[in-house]
C-alpha cells in the first residue's frame, strides 16, 4: 500500500512528518510517499541510511499555510504538497493522503479532487474519542460542517456506523446525539428536528447523549453538527492538557507531592496516554472517494505513525466500497 504525506503540513514540518512516516514505513509494510520540497525532504531522509524501508518522494514548488484560503488554493496552489498529494490518490497512484496542514484546504482539495460518494450530501469528519470503557466512541462530525440540516446528521450517522463496524467488528453500532439533555424535547429547534429524523430512519438509534456521557460510551457512535463536534473536541483537549498541568504543577509543589508523584508515575503516564491525541491518529474526511486524513497541525512523529495506521487500517477493511454500498 502507498500512503501519500503531506511532508510539508503542520507545525513540526518536515522533520516530524517524514520520521513519522519512516516509522510507518518500517513497522507497517506500507510505501510513505513524501510530497514537497526535495531537497528538504531528503535532507530529512539522510538520517535513515541503512535502515530498510519503502518510500518515495514527489517533489512540489509550493506550500499551503494555515492563513491560507481553500477558494484561492484550489487556483494558485496546484503545486502545492497537499494538492498533488491527494491527486496522488485521485490518480490511483496512492492509496490515502495524510497532512497535518491545513485542513480546511485539504477538505476542499479532496472534495473538488476526490469527489463526493454518490449519494453524500457532505463528508464529516470522524474522531476516536477515548472511554472509561476502554474502547473509544467515534463522534462525527468534528468539523466539516459547521451548519447541519437532518439530512446531513442522518447520513454523518450511517456514514459514522460503517466506519465503526469496519474498525471494531460490531454489526450494528449504536448511534446518540449529542444534546444537552437526554430528553427528546431538548436542545434547539434543528436538534429536535434531527433527533425525529433519526428515531425514524436509523436502526441503532439510542436518543440524545450528553457530553459527559461520551466518555461512558453511552453509544459506539455520537452524531452532531460540524460546529458543536468542533467545540467538543477542543474543550476536551484543553481540558486534558491543562489537568495534567496542574496536576504535575501541584505534585512538584511539596515534598510529599514528589513522592506521590514518583509513585503514581507510571498509572498516570498510562491515563494521558489514553487522552493523548496522538495515539489516536488522524481524522478521516468521510463521504469522499478516497481516503483522506486530517491530522492535528501539531502532529509529532507519534500523531502521523498512527494516522498511517489508521489510513492502512481503514483501507484494508474496504472502507470506502463500504461507503459507496450505503447509497447504492
Amino acid at each position: 500500500m502507498k500512503v501519500a504525506i503531506d511532508a510539508m503540513g503542520g507545525d513540526y514540518a518536515p522533520h516530524e512528518i517524514v520520521k513519522g512516516g519512516v516509522e510507518a514505513a518500517r513497522k507497517l509494510g506500507v510505501t510513505a510517499v513524501f510530497v514537497g520540497n526535495e531537497p528538504a525532504i531528503t535532507q530529512e531522509l539522510t538520517q535513515y541510511r541503512g535502515q530498510t524501508f519503502d518510500c518515495e518522494v514527489v517533489p512540489t514548488t509550493q506550500v499551503i499555510t494555515f492563513h491560507d484560503h481553500p477558494a484561492q488554493i484550489l487556483r494558485t496552489h496546484r503545486d502545492s504538497s497537499l494538492y498533488q498529494a491527494i491527486k496522488l490518490v485521485a490518480d490511483g497512484k496512492c492509496q490515502a493522503i495524510v497532512s497535518a496542514g491545513n485542513t480546511g484546504a485539504q477538505m476542499a482539495i479532496s472534495l473538488v479532487i476526490l469527489g463526493r460518494i454518490r449519494g453524500v450530501l457532505r463528508p464529516g469528519l470522524i474522531t476516536a474519542v477515548p472511554t472509561l470503557s476502554g474502547d473509544p466512541c467515534y463522534v462525527i462530525d468534528t468539523g466539516a460542517v459547521a451548519d447541519c440540516t437532518s439530512e446531513n446528521i442522518l447520513q454523518f450517522a450511517r456514514m459514522g456506523q460503517v466506519y465503526c463496524r469496519v474498525l471494531t467488528g460490531k454489526q450494528l453500532p449504536s448511534v446518540g446525539l449529542l444534546n444537552i439533555g437526554e430528553e427528546q424535547e431538548k436542545g434547539s429547534a434543528r436538534v429536535i428536528e434531527a433527533h425525529k429524523v433519526l428515531k425514524a430512519k436509523l436502526t441503532g438509534f439510542v436518543g440524545n447523549v450528553e457530553p459527559k456521557d461520551v466518555f461512558r460510551h453511552a453509544a459506539d457512535v455520537v452524531v452532531c453538527d460540524g460546529f458543536t463536534g468542533n467545540v467538543f473536541l477542543k474543550t476536551v483537549e484543553g481540558t486534558a492538557e491543562a489537568l495534567f498541568s496542574m496536576m504535575k504543577s501541584s505534585l512538584s509543589s511539596s515534598f510529599k507531592g514528589k513522592v506521590g508523584g514518583a509513585i503514581a508515575h507510571d498509572s498516570m503516564h498510562l491515563v494521558k496516554d489514553r487522552l493523548d491525541y496522538s495515539q489516536y491518529g488522524g481524522v478521516p474526511l468521510l463521504g469522499v472517494k478516497g481516503i483522506s486524513i486530517v491530522c492535528h497541525g501539531r502532529s509529532d512523529a507519534t500523531a502521523i505513525y498512527h494516522a498511517i495506521r489508521v489510513a492502512k487500517d481503514v483501507s484494508d477493511q474496504g472502507l470506502i466500497g463500504e461507503l459507496t454500498e450505503l447509497w447504492k
